[in-house]
């Protein structure tokens, strides 16, 4: 009977184990080197369906989140105007407060001065024993030496013939104290209104190192200047006046002769045989008319103005009546006269030969 010899126990062969192992992965894995077995534990895939209700739920989140941040933009720049708006309106009553203060200010002094005025035309003994003298010295006034001496009396007298669109203004400079532009110098309304004035002057610092005298004299120039700005600003006007209604006959004349030109273009060419009128009718053509009370109007036509040319024009007048109809009988007669008047530069230019007489 044989014995049997047990067979060593089977350990198990790490390396050869690790070799089958990556074999079977695909890897070939160095044969010295051991690699541990990692149990994987793979979880079964879970498909998670997306419905376009989701989506639109998911859109609907974020505009949400959009329109609140909007609505509180809006809300801060509402609160922006409002603060603005309360702004304004407090700065338009500011200004209106100080306007409506101005305008009180302005009125108390000038019952200030109505009542220095009153008062100094009562007491005539506090007029000064050479103020006379001194109003009719005829010495250099100083009103170049002294600007400051000016300035202040411009401030302090009222200005003739004042025009301004600042109502302000015009009521500051109505409520001033004014010469007498119908007296003298020397009468007694001026004379008491100078003696203020020096007054008022006096204590001034600019007027610190000046003698009465050129300060009673500076005074008097600033009068007679304002009765030269009063009377020549008188002729002036009138002088404005009259070139202004002149001028404007004159427009209106050269409107409605276009007009009519336009109107019957092809009659007056075929009429005068000439084809070169466009640019004849101008303000430098037209006569200086004169009213005269019989409804009639002189008319001093150029001299330049050739015979031929006369003849257009009053062809252009005959059909503006017929254009007019029943509305031409306000239109004043015309009578002609002839004016002696140089040919302007730019109509040597701009009309035709057969318009200036040789």
């Amino acid at each position: 009977m044989t014995k049997r010899i047990p067979t060593a126990p089977c350990r198990p062969n790490l390396c050869m184990n690790a070799v089958l192992n990556s074999t079977i992965a695909g890897v070939v894995a160095p044969i010295d080197t051991l690699t541990p077995e990692v149990a994987v534990d793979t979880a079964p895939e879970v498909q998670v369906t997306v419905t376009p209700m989701d989506h639109v739920l998911t859109l609907l989140a974020a505009n949400n989140v959009s329109m609140q941040s909007l609505q509180e933009n809006a809300k801060g720049v509402t609160d922006a105007i409002t603060h603005l708006k309360n702004g304004l309106d407090l700065s338009n009553k500011t200004n209106e407060f100080l306007k409506n203060s101005v305008l009180q200010v302005m009125t108390e002094n000038a019952e200030i001065k109505k009542a220095m005025t009153s008062q100094n035309s009562v007491m005539p003994s506090a007029v000064p024993a050479d103020s006379s003298s001194s109003m009719d010295d005829d010495l250099d006034l100083g009103a170049k030496h002294h600007p400051l001496i000016s300035q202040l009396i411009n401030s302090y007298i009222k200005k003739p013939n004042f025009v301004s669109t600042d109502p302000l203004k015009v009521a500051e400079n109505n409520n001033r104290s004014a010469w007498s532009m119908t007296g003298t110098y020397g009468n007694k309304y001026n004379k008491t209104l100078a003696l203020a004035l020096f007054k008022y002057l006096r204590p001034q610092r600019c007027c610190t190192n000046v003698s009465k005298s050129v300060i009673m004299n500076i005074i008097k120039n600033h009068y007679q200047n304002q009765v030269r700005v009063f009377r020549t600003s008188a002729e002036k006007i009138m002088a404005r006046n009259k070139a202004g209604r002149r001028r404007n006959r004159k427009k209106t004349l050269l409107d409605r002769r276009i007009i009519t030109y336009q109107t019957y273009t092809e009659a007056i060419h075929e009429g005068m045989n000439r084809y070169d009128c466009g640019n004849i009718l101008s303000i430098d053509v037209m006569s200086d008319g004169k009213s005269d009370r019989d409804n009639k109007v002189r008319a001093y036509h150029p001299s330049w103005r050739t015979d031929e040319l006369q003849t257009f024009i009053s062809t252009i007048d005959e059909l503006t009546v017929i254009r007019l109809k029943k509305n031409s009988e306000s239109l004043k007669k015309r009578i002609p006269y002839e004016k002696e008047v140089s040919i302007p530069e730019n109509l040597a230019v701009t009309l035709p030969d057969w318009c200036f007489s040789k």
